[in-house]
């Protein structure tokens, strides 16, 4: 009787140093394919970079459900990083601080860090963890896109013009501005990236001097390759231009009626287009390619081999023609150019980011990504929303059908059998 008393004893002080064990240090394990349970690469990388505490703020009211919903994943933020705090507060219960703080609606977490705060109404990894990036930028510099020669705007509100694009990289952070070279006669210094989207008409031999003396000294440029093409420019970056405009026949597989909207994807296992969770959809693109070595070029997107350079009409029905010079895919859509710590992204399209299309594809992540890595922000780009990957079932006709013989004849059979032979066997 002693020996199961003290065996008890025991068993129940083992249970509890556990428990106080695991309250003290607690450890997880994340068992899913694709470890949608933890913060993804990028978040840590985000939350490794920043120096200083990090606190956060999370107005909403005294709700179990939801707070719990958000202390879940503020604990992820808080395991990972050692300065990150956070707590909640009840406006009804503190109307004075919700004044004080303008707190309209709930949930809304308030976020500071290095004297800068952001302010979010959803509450994700994805928000949270750029909301942190932003504020871990120093000085992140100007975006500046050159205008003067009917170029598409980063301000500009018409269909080809690029300001849906501008807005996002304002509301991401950045400061976007409209660049006269002919009014300025000068790159400012505080440029970080410079964007020339589609000239419509040839930019003077003295604008071009000064792209090349701002390439020369290390500048960041988009080259957002339709419209005029300064030759000077492309001899400077190696890059060449094939003649006329792609076409690809898998733009009818995806429902798009226009042969001329080139589908690009991945080339290169590369970040800014490793987790593109799409085609990069491209209007009235150009094909290009890198000749020299004084860059080096990666190739980030390229059609498919239905793909070439139509030379000529685009209408009626369309056949490669070999002999005009026409080249079969896949063709590079999109190059990322370095030289020591510079680089220059050339795209042979502006249109994929213009205000008709932006919302395309995978555009708006490509573009956004493009301009987070040349501003050397490539802790901004992107985070794509983790997805499980066995969400539906992909079986054969055949397997189909067997299941579905299975739950809708046999199962039924079997129990109209049952119910028969059940009362049978008691009669007997």
């Amino acid at each position: 009787m002693l020996r199961h008393r003290l065996f008890h004893l025991l068993l129940v002080t083992v249970v509890v140093l556990v428990l106080i064990l695991s309250h003290r240090h607690p450890m997880t394990w994340d068992w899913s394919m694709n470890g949608r349970n933890q913060l993804h690469e990028q978040s840590l990388k985000v939350l490794s970079a920043l120096t200083g505490p990090v606190e956060a703020r999370v107005f909403i009211p005294d709700y179990p459900v939801q707070r719990a919903a958000i202390r879940e994943l503020l604990e992820e933020f808080r395991r990972a990083h050692a300065d990150f705090h956070y707590r909640f507060i009840d406006p009804g219960r503190h109307p004075e601080l919700a004044r004080e703080l303008d707190i309209a609606r709930t949930p809304l977490l308030l976020l500071q860090h290095g004297g800068r705060e952001r302010r979010l109404e959803e509450i994700t990894e994805q928000t949270l963890s750029n909301a942190l990036a932003q504020l871990g930028m120093e000085d992140a510099g100007w975006i500046a896109a050159i205008t003067g020669h009917g170029e598409a705007r980063l301000h500009g509100q018409a269909n080809f013009d690029l300001g849906d694009f501008g807005k996002l990289l304002e509301r991401k952070g950045y400061r976007v501005i409209d660049l006269d070279l002919t009014a300025t006669a000068q790159i400012p210094r505080n440029v970080t990236l410079l964007v020339l989207a589609a000239p419509a008409t040839e930019l003077s031999e003295t604008e071009t001097t000064l792209l090349k003396h701002y390439l020369d000294r290390g500048g960041r440029l988009l080259w957002l390759a339709d419209g005029r093409i300064p030759p000077e420019l492309a001899s400077a970056l190696e890059i060449r231009f094939l003649p006329g405009t792609v076409v690809d026949a898998a733009a009818a597989d995806l429902g798009i009626d226009s042969p001329t909207v080139a589908v690009a994807r991945p080339a290169a296992d590369h970040l800014l287009t490793g987790r593109l969770e799409g085609p990069v959809l491209m209007p009235h693109a150009r094909a290009l390619r890198h000749q020299g070595a004084a860059w080096k070029a990666t190739v980030l997107l390229r059609t498919g081999p239905r793909s070439w350079n139509e030379t000529g009409n685009l209408k009626g029905t369309i056949q490669r023609d070999w002999v005009s010079g026409e080249e079969p895919g896949p063709l590079p859509l999109a190059l990322l150019l370095s030289r020591g710590d510079q680089q220059v992204a050339v795209i042979g399209d502006a249109d994929f980011l213009s205000n008709s299309f932006i919302g395309n594809g995978a555009n708006q992540v490509f573009g956004l990504g493009l301009v987070h890595w040349l501003g050397r922000n490539e802790q901004l780009v992107e985070i794509p929303p983790v997805r499980a990957p066995d969400q539906q079932l992909h079986w054969k006709a055949s397997t189909s059908a067997a299941v579905a013989g299975l739950f809708l004849v046999l199962i039924p059979f079997l129990l109209v059998v049952a119910g028969l032979l059940i009362p049978w066997r008691r009669r007997r």
